[in-house]
Parts: structure tokens; sequence; C-alpha cells
């Protein structure tokens, strides 16, 4: 009888056993096409270079489209999308809700080229690429947050994860100065600014700011700062102040002395809301853009340094009077070096 219960046991547990391995090898060796994204459905790891948009690779930046199961296909799956929007507008409902002045933007259409939306991941492969090539990169603001929307073509043959068919592709930009994927901020080092008498009988203000710049890439050579010692308070809400306080520096040519040293020029980034002077080269503020290797006292590595030594007046051109009028305000003197810790090993990676 004994032996009747463990042949009937063994049987009921290799029909277990085998319904069990059916299942798992159903889900391990599904074949299902997904986009590649985080958590909220975006897709943010890539950067481009402001200066890839002149070159013959140009400036691509992808929609990855996968293939899931652990073993490799052994045929071609058809991946199909189309351009979308329901992702877009739920992304801006979820985090910013009334605040629609912080909504992400859609991708303008002169600023990418679409590349073909139906492409197909290889036998043997685990993903397809769809490139997009961006352009004028110049025309867009630094301080929004630009997205393009696309999503698995639901009349596809090819099965899909429900979940992961929609995806939104973040685009980030940079220069050799700034990024708008992370912050590079710029420390005041050695700087002063100086604020003239507005009095017959005052006396000039001199500071001496500790604080760090974030910089802002405009375009493949240039980049946005705020200017001497101005304020904006919460960056999120500031785009009046941006507008109001910001300087443009522009990197040039080598110094024919230095293959390290560029020269710069700083202009207004509102012409209508600010006057620029630039001053005569004084010492280290020179007016150049260096490229600074620092020895270590001791022995130690090196330290290098990206530094805007500027020498420079402005002056805010609608500076709000006691009478509820507009007014030109002081032209305060600045000179001071801005530095960016690097590695120059990591940058070229």
């Amino acid at each position: 009888m004994k032996y009747k219960y463990s042949i009937l046991l063994c049987t009921v547990c290799a029909v277990l056993g085998a319904c069990n391995s059916y299942d798992f090898d159903q889900e391990q060796y599904r074949k299902e096409i997904n986009l590649l994204q985080n958590t909220e459905g975006v897709f943010d790891r890539q950067v481009v270079d402001m200066a890839d948009e002149t070159s013959e690779k140009g400036a691509i930046i992808n929609i990855v489209a996968g293939l899931s199961g652990s073993r490799p296909s052994n045929q071609a799956y058809s991946v199909s999308l189309i351009n979308s929007d329901s992702l877009f507008n739920a992304y801006n409902k979820s985090n910013f809700d009334i605040e629609t002045e912080r909504y992400a933007r859609r991708l303008p259409v002169e600023c990418y080229e679409e590349p073909e939306l139906r492409q197909d991941i290889p036998a043997g492969k685990s993903q397809v690429l769809f490139p997009f090539r961006l352009k004028n990169l110049s025309k867009l603001s630094p301080d929004s947050v630009y997205m393009l929307n696309y999503e698995i073509d639901k009349d596809t043959e090819t099965p899909y994860n429900p979940k992961k068919r929609h995806v939104l592709l973040r685009i980030h930009w940079k220069n050799d100065y700034a990024s708008t994927a992370r912050q590079m901020a710029y420390s005041y080092n050695s700087a002063k600014v100086i604020t003239p008498a507005t009095t017959p009988t005052g006396t000039a203000t001199l500071r001496r700011p500790t604080n760090s710049l974030t910089a802002f890439p405009l375009t493949k050579n240039s980049v946005r700062f705020l200017a001497g010692d101005e304020e904006y308070g919460d960056y999120k809400k500031a785009l009046r102040q941006i507008n109001q306080k910001s300087i443009i520096i522009e990197v040039g040519e080598q110094l024919p002395e230095n293959p390290l040293a560029r020269y710069i020029t700083i202009k207004p980034y509102k012409e209508e809301e600010m006057e620029v002077k630039m001053m005569t080269p004084l010492g280290e503020y020179d007016n150049t853009f260096l490229l600074n290797e620092m020895q270590v006292l001791g022995g130690g590595n090196s330290k290098f340094y990206k530094e805007f030594r500027v020498h420079y007046k402005y002056r805010l051109l609608k500076v709000k009077q006691n009478d509820g009028s507009f007014a030109p305000g002081p032209m305060k003197t600045v000179q001071a070096k801005l530095r960016y810790e690097f590695n120059p090993r990591a940058d070229q990676l």
C-alpha cells in the first residue's frame, strides 16, 4: 500500500514539476518588444554634443527597441513606431499639475530629422536603434525640458510589452563648457565686484563673491552665466530675472602664445535688459578661457580646471525705482576667475 502511495506521490510531483518548468520556460523565453525607459517611461541617458551638428556623424540620439527573452532569437522581429502625445501629456500633468509654465515641451520639428519608423531586430540580436538626427539646438532654451513621444504601433503583428509600449525621449545637449544633463557650477575665485557710489558724497562698494555660477550651453562655443553678484532667487520661477541679469560668454580663437587659452567675448543675454562693456586685460583678468593644470604641492596628482578669466562692466537697464518707474542701475565692475574642476581622462570617455 505504501508502495502505491509512493508511486502516486512521485507522479504528482513530476506533473507539477513539468507544469512549473513549462511556466518558467514560457516566461523566460517569451519574445516581446519593449522600448528602453526608466520607471516614468522616460529615456534620458543620452547627451549630444552641439559641435556634432555640423559633423559627418551628426548629433544623434536614439530610441532603443529591445527584445525580451534570455535565449537569442532565431528570426527577425519587426518594430513599428508611431508619433504619440499620450505619455507626454500624462508626464506634464502628473509632475507639474497646474504649473503650466514648468511643463516639458515637445521638440520643435525644425530641430530634428525623424528616422525610418519601421526597423527589424535581426535574428540573434536583442535590440534595434531608431536614430534621430538633432539640429538647430541653439534655438532651444537650456531652461526648458524638451521631449519626443513615440509608441509601438498597436496594430503590429509582433508581440509587445504593453507596459513599455510608450517612451518619452528626453533631449539633452552639451558643449565643452556646459551641459543640460548635469549641472556644471563654476566657483568664483579671486573675484571682485565693485559698485560705484550712487551719490556725490558716497563711496564705492566692494564685494568679493565666493559662490558658484551654473553654466548653461547656448551654442557649440557659448554659455550663459549670471552677471557679477546678481541673484535670481528660485531658478524654477526666475525667467524674468534670467533675461534681465544674465551674460553670454563666447569662446573664440586660441591665443598665439598659449594653445590652452582662448579669447572670449562677453555680451548681454538680452540687449534690451543689460549693457556690457569688456575692459582692458588686467593681470590674470584678461578675458580669456584657460584649460589650467595646477601642480599639487608635495608631488600629488595635478588638478585640472576650466577657467573663465573675466574683466568687464555691466549695468541693468530696467531697475525699478522707489516711485515705481524704471531706470538704468549703476555700472558695476567685475574682475573674476570662474573655475570648474574636471578630469580630462573622464571627459574623453
